[in-house]
């Protein structure tokens, strides 16, 4: 073997086993190995074998790239050629990705896939650690951050894809390896599904019970009795939060009736904004309050002032929608009865009764169904998660049918959603957000030929792979394309990398030495 020949193997390794760490940690990290993948298919410079490769991998490889290509084609429709090119930059990975990976004379056998993913979810697995631990140092210190600071490096909800792979991916090992010591592939699961609960992730806890059932139904065919024992825990588990879910929905949709009084027992007068229809568990917030009371005697209870402020809330706010979600009287008698926990957890920020030594798992479903309760009830989408994606995903699909047949091109989508959200109310001014929806941000750009040749490309590649890891190359697509229904996947340089590796690693696999039998 040529010294060159071997020079563009390990830089090859370096670029692959580089890109898997650095999706989860790194943004340069990244672009650096996908740089060295780059390199070393140039080191190689053997274009006759190349010619012969690319006969071999010639459909997959043009399907692959025109995930790409599709999006090269929307520039030709576009005004903005600047933001344009910007967007072709970042969904570049889905063009090179698999050029590499298909002309590449480097043996991508199942050994150096299962490293990849070993490394791409150990490194997530990493990330998560450093995030949690200097948020809890941070939490200790008394500085309050946003709960999607546990992630450092990349966004939470893909860092969240990542973790969700992980998850699966263990699974599957302690399922295939041998060794005694796989059962230590829990430790990580365990930590997973801990780190992704406390950072009260929608999209961890809505994609780990279907990578749950979906390894039920891969494990059924190898032991049942394993699948029995646990299908028996996941529906335990099905019954438990479904007993949480119809308590919380109880609490939330309530709407209990209230008597206006005109004074308090010491004899000052209430006040009533009854116009104001905010609830906490079922209790309006504005009705029979004298702030005159609460503030005298918050004062007394706590160093935090009542005009102190909290994240750009006074502690009055945040002490009124406390003690309604009580069902206590918001006045100096229903503050005094807050016992020295319940004024900690104020002082920190709580706002429901319900959210104190509560799991996070059922503290954010909780949060998620008051956001859609105030969207329908009140019509309050900004500042929700939940409601203010309905608002991206409903405006963009309004810009679709606008442009129905070829959109409005790849570089004018942020022209196209600004242009569109001058003309409704329901969000803040200068709103730009995109529709948080893979499919309608494709169907918006490149219009109803484009979206149908974007879901064309992606059932072609599932469906023509016949590689030995199917469990784990649906495993990819289902947390992939599952992820496309409420964020725009391939809209960051991170999340077109993750579906990038996710998809070419299979689906360039050379049939070579099988590692292990699946």
């Amino acid at each position: 073997m040529s010294s060159s020949k071997k020079i563009s193997i390990y830089v090859f390794y370096a670029g692959l086993f580089g890109l898997s760490i650095s999706v989860s940690v790194s943004k340069f990290g990244t672009s650096l190995g996908m740089i060295l993948l780059s390199i070393a298919l140039l080191l190689e410079w053997n274009w006759k074998q190349k010619r012969k490769l690319f006969q071999k991998n010639k459909c997959s490889l043009i399907l692959s790239a025109s995930l790409f290509l599709i999006f090269l084609l929307g520039i030709l429709n576009s005004n903005n050629i600047v933001y344009g090119l910007k967007d072709l930059k970042i969904k570049a990975p889905l063009l090179i990705i698999p050029v590499v990976f298909s002309l590449s004379e480097v043996k991508l056998n199942k050994k150096i896939v299962l490293i990849a993913l070993t490394l791409f979810s150990l490194a997530a697995i990493v990330a998560s650690v450093i995030g949690f631990l200097s948020y809890q140092i941070n939490l200790g210190k008394g500085v309050l951050l946003d709960l999607r600071t546990m992630s450092p490096y990349i966004s939470l909800i893909r860092l969240s894809l990542i973790l969700c792979f992980g998850f699966g991916f263990s699974l599957w090992g302690i399922s295939v390896l041998k060794s005694k010591y796989k059962w230590l592939l829990l430790i990580f699961n365990f930590w997973i599904i801990y780190f992704l609960v406390s950072a009260e992730s929608l999209t961890g806890i809505v994609l780990l019970p279907i990578i749950s059932i979906y390894y039920l139904l891969f494990v059924s065919k190898r032991d049942s009795r394993l699948a029995i024992s646990l299908g028996l825990i996941v529906f335990g588990l099905a019954i438990w939060i479904g007993f949480e879910l119809k308590e919380i929905s109880t609490m939330v949709f309530a709407n209990k009736k209230s008597e206006i009084k005109e004074f308090t027992l010491n004899g000052r007068k209430y006040s009533h904004y009854r116009d104001i229809r905010f609830r906490e568990n079922g209790h309006l917030v504005y009705d029979n309050f004298c702030e005159e009371e609460m503030r005298q005697e918050w004062d007394k209870l706590s160093t935090k002032k009542y005009d102190y402020l909290f994240k750009g809330f006074n502690y009055g706010s945040i002490l009124i929608r406390y003690l309604s979600s009580r069902g206590l009287s918001k006045d100096s008698i229903g503050v005094s009865k807050l016992s020295s926990m319940e004024v900690s957890a104020i002082q920190n920020g709580i706002t429901n009764v319900y959210y104190i030594n509560r799991n996070p798992l059922f503290k954010r479903i909780h949060v998620a169904f008051m956001e859609v309760r105030d969207a329908y009830e009140l019509k309050r989408y900004s500042g929700s998660s939940i409601a203010s994606r309905f608002v991206y995903v409903t405006t963009g699909y309004q810009i679709f049918k606008d442009n129905f047949w070829f959109g409005v091109g790849t570089g004018d989508v942020k022209d196209a959603f600004l242009e569109q959200y001058k003309k409704t109310k329901l969000l803040q001014d200068g709103c730009d957000k995109k529709s948080h929806n893979q499919y309608v941000t494709t169907a918006l750009s490149l219009g109803i030929v484009g979206i149908f040749l974007f879901i064309g490309i992606l059932f072609l590649l599932i469906k023509n792979y016949s590689g030995p890891m199917n469990y784990l190359f649906i495993l990819g697509q289902i947390i992939v394309l599952l992820s496309m229904l409420w964020e725009d996947t391939l809209e960051t340089q991170a999340g077109v990398a993750v579906f990038g590796l996710l998809l070419n690693l299979f689906i360039f696999q050379k049939k070579a030495d099988n590692i292990l039998k699946t």
